[in-house]
This record gives structure tokens, sequence and C-alpha cells, in this order.
């Protein structure tokens, strides 16, 4: 059962509503703003209300496979990271859409919210903050973004003491950061 949530996580996270909506409107979201079809890139491109949604769906896909694991199923850790893992690597590298999605933060929030909704409501608040900080530079805005995690990680360990916390925090930072790197390569 828990190489099947994993392989199904993985789909669910490949799916793109961002993309879908990009295609429907003939646009090549993937060659414009900040070429990949993440919701930060919908909203600037397609518009405001597209980009709030498709944001909520990279939430929910991130949300639901690790909530039904853990709920329903009653996995255990290390095979529920997996299923995060899973959803994360099939939002950044969707097998739907030639393996170009976006940067993976909204799905990470989304698993991250099953493991400690309040802890990830604090980090969500600090990075808006910084976010809010520095508004004027939109170009910064999803690198700055890139902080949630590892001060997910920080609090995790420092405040919470949940080493589990700290290997999903670990782990996602390393899928997203390899990703902001093929990104940064992409385009420079």
């Amino acid at each position: 059962m828990e190489i099947f949530m994993i392989i199904l996580s993985y789909f669910i996270g490949s799916l793109s509503l961002g993309q879908m909506l990009a295609n429907r409107k003939n646009i090549e979201i993937n060659t414009i703003g900040t070429n990949n079809p993440g919701a930060f890139n919908i909203y600037h491109e397609i518009g405001h209300f597209w980009g709030y949604l498709s944001g909520a769906f990279d939430i929910f896909k991130g949300t639901f496979p690790v909530f039904f694991g853990k709920i329903v199923l009653n996995i255990e850790f290390p095979y529920l990271a997996m299923i995060g893992l899973a959803a994360v690597i099939g939002h950044l590298w969707p097998i739907y859409f030639k393996f170009q999605g976006g940067r993976g933060l909204a799905t990470s929030v989304g698993t991250l919210i099953v493991w400690d909704f309040y802890l990830t409501l604090f980090v969500l608040i600090m990075a808006g903050v910084v976010v809010f900080w520095f508004r004027y530079l939109s170009n910064l805005k999803p690198r700055i973004s890139l902080i949630m995690l590892p001060l997910f990680i920080l609090i995790s360990y420092y405040i919470k003491e949940n080493i589990e916390l700290v290997l999903v925090g670990i782990y996602m930072t390393i899928i997203i950061y390899i990703k902001a790197g093929e990104f940064r390569y992409r385009i420079g």
C-alpha cells in the first residue's frame, strides 16, 4: 500500500492547474515571466484570481496525499515522508507536462501543513513578512520565499525538537534548491 501511495502521490503532484490554464488560453507559460507554471507566474501572467486558484490547488495536491496516508491509512513516518516528497517532485518535474513544473513551494507548504499546521502557519507568516518587506523587488520575491523551508527546519529543531519535521524540511529543501538551480541555469 505504501509504494502505491508514493506513486499515486507523484501523479497527483504532477497535475498542474497553472499549466492547464495557460494551455487553455494559448499561453506558453514556460517562456514568459519566471518561466514556470507555478502560481506566482500564473498570478502575474494570467490573472490574480487564477494565480490564487492555482496556488490553492498546488497546496491541496501536497496536502491530500500526506493527509490520506497519515490519517486514513495510518502510514508510518518513512513512507509518509516519501509520499510528501513524491508530491513535491511531481510538481517540480510533472510527467504530464514534459517535466517542466513550478518551484514547489506551495506543494511543500501543503505537505507541511499535515505535519504541523501551526508551525507551518508561523513560518508562512514569517516568510510573508520578508516578502512584504521586499515587495518592490518583484524579481526577488520567488527567491526570498525559499527561506521558508530552512526557517521551518530551524524552528522544528530548536523549538519543537521534532527530528521527523527536521528531516522532512531538509529533504524538501534539497529538492527545491536543486530545482531553483535548474531555473537559474535555464534562465541565466
